[in-house]
């Protein structure tokens, strides 16, 4: 058992190798990005918001800022606690936004900012914006034991800690739009923990003997799959819920296999299969089984990905036609995707630095993963139609397993 759980621990500690500034994504698009320009306000305060909605729709996948006369400009002008907006393209209006209140508290009106950015994507393009959403991470102080969980906006800002544990916290990933899960060894062994944003502490989810690790849930709620060495090595496993997130009946093993770890499930956007990491075959890879036995007896599980020797940490889109994942490349971890509709594995990220753990925004657009250097571990997003990864943290502590929030 104690050979499983360290190859366990290979699947999701990462690496740690010389990291570069720049991330360069290689996956070709054929989007087309508007042109566009954002007018300077006449105050400081409102430069300030206006640099927040630069970020928003400059890192959305749909525009770039240019000075050419037949792209979209915006100009944004404030009436006291109100703010107007008018959106031109040719000199023309295509649409006005007025009475956006703002505050003066900076924190509460970058918000207004992210719904405005939304609120303009919808507008010109009919896309469902990602800038009103929130991710969830694992932060470790450098050189301590430890991991709390954190929250911050989706351009990296109001960080705050969510998790008081004073433990090891890691792995976190929202069931609605304020409670989630996390994994934590406060009783010694790493077990599932479930929690509220307004909480600092959660509670026990699982009544299972052994490690649990890397939950998932599915898009329905009612289901729940993690990892756990219950029989011996780390199995996959499923549990059902109810309507209300109360487990049904007892946690069943989906998956085993004689020699071999399980890591990593994530569920398709209809619940209806997962795609985990195991190493069955002798190395990790990613393979598609039904989250549900059939007449009690396991499946067998379809190989995904051939490219590479070892591939980690799929994450399934929400349109359900990509799956992205961590893949060791020329001996370095890079983002990859695999694409149903061509059936294609598709090289995402280059660059030195490990990168891993992505996952999917709810636009099946953008990525949030993390890379490392020797010194700290931080948080990058990218979307598939621009060429530059972007960094979303900065500072003490390392940052792990980011996950996406629900809209």
């Amino acid at each position: 058992m104690r050979k499983n759980i360290h190859l366990l621990l290979l699947f999701v500690i990462i690496n740690l190798l010389v990291g570069a500034n720049e991330i360069r994504v290689e996956l070709a698009t054929q989007a087309k990005l508007a042109d566009l320009q954002i007018q300077k306000g006449d105050s400081p305060y409102l430069n300030r918001l206006i640099a927040v909605l630069e970020f928003d729709l400059g890192h959305s996948g749909y525009f770039k800022f240019s000075e050419s006369a037949n792209g979209y400009v915006l100009k944004l002008t404030q009436n006291e606690n109100k703010l107007n907006v008018q959106v031109l393209h040719k000199d023309n209006l295509v649409k006005k936004l007025d009475g956006i209140a703002i505050t003066d508290d900076f924190h509460t009106d970058r918000r207004q900012m992210h719904k405005l950015s939304d609120a303009i994507l919808h507008t010109l393009f009919g896309a469902k914006g990602i800038n009103d959403t929130r991710i969830l991470y694992s932060l470790k102080p450098s050189n301590e034991y430890k991991a709390e969980i954190w929250e911050c906006d989706w351009d990296g800002a109001n960080a705050k800690q969510v998790t008081q544990e004073n433990n090891y916290s890691i792995h976190p990933v929202f069931t609605t739009a304020h409670n989630y899960l996390y994994v934590n060894y406060k009783n010694g062994q790493p077990k599932i923990y479930a929690s509220n944003l307004k909480h600092s502490t959660g509670k026990p989810l699982i009544e299972l003997r052994g490690n649990q690790l890397l939950p998932a849930i599915s898009k329905q709620r009612d289901k729940l799959a993690f990892i756990s060495d219950a029989t011996g090595r780390a199995d996959l496993f499923i549990q059902k819920l109810d309507a209300s997130g109360m487990l049904v009946d007892k946690p069943q093993q989906l998956f085993s296999y004689p020699g071999a770890t399980q890591a990593s499930p994530t569920f398709s956007p209809d619940g209806s299969k997962i795609a985990f990491v195991s190493d069955k075959d002798g190395t990790p890879r990613i393979y598609i089984i039904p989250s549900e036995l059939t007449h009690n007896k396991r499946a067998k599980p379809i190989l995904l990905t051939k490219l590479n020797r070892e591939n980690t940490c799929p994450c399934w889109s929400a349109d359900g036609k990509k799956i992205a994942y961590s893949a060791k490349t020329n001996g370095v971890r890079q983002i990859w995707i695999y694409d149903f509709e061509t059936e294609q594995e598709l090289q995402l990220t280059t660059g030195p630095g490990n990168k891993e753990n992505p996952c999917w925004a709810p636009d099946s657009l953008h990525l949030v993963f993390n890379s490392t250097d020797p010194d700290s571990t931080e948080l990058y997003l990218v979307n598939l139609n621009q060429p530059e990864a972007v960094q979303i943290t900065k500072g003490p502590g390392k940052k792990h397993y980011p996950t996406w929030g629900i809209k």
